[in-house]
């Protein structure tokens, strides 16, 4: 981090939480008009881990900002039955991830999760789902993990 450019931390902070923080706002007006709305934010269990690895502490702390926004947002929106909770995966195999991802990696990674595969974007679309329905109308300022357990080790 003390090498780091400030270039690099703007570009960071500036899509995974200064990009939440227009999405909410541009939602906001409409979902506050009709007394009702769910936000569902996506985070990461890197927030919890401090980066998760070495080299990897900007990514942790700008999710751990949308941690912030997501419990923040949810006592300030709550008034206006708008729901606001996080998603937080671990790592899953995505376009973002395909070039890191070497099978001595996926290797390593899994053998640290106790379900002992990697998260599938079906398991984050699933938890997005039901915290964006009328289910989880009372479920708010939230972060849930999902990742196998890997938070527990």
């Amino acid at each position: 981090m003390a090498e780091l450019p400030v270039e690099e931390w703007q570009r960071v902070c500036g899509v995974n939480l200064s990009g939440m923080l227009y999405c909410i706002k541009a939602a906001t007006p409409f979902m506050t008009a009709q007394k009702h709305g769910r936000i569902v934010n996506i985070a990461s269990i890197s927030a919890a881990r401090g980066g998760g690895s070495i080299g990897n502490v900007l990514y942790g702390t700008s999710k751990a900002g949308v941690v912030a926004l997501t419990m923040g947002m949810a006592r300030e929106l709550g008034r206006h039955q708008i729901t606001v909770n996080a998603v937080s995966p671990a790592v899953a195999a995505t376009k973002m991830t395909r070039d890191l991802l070497t099978e001595e990696v996926k290797n390593r990674v899994t053998a640290r999760i106790p379900l002992g595969r990697l998260t599938a974007v079906e398991d984050v679309a699933d938890l997005v789902t039901f915290l964006a329905s009328e289910r989880a109308s009372f479920i708010s300022g939230v972060v849930i993990p999902v990742d196998g357990g890997i938070l527990t080790t």
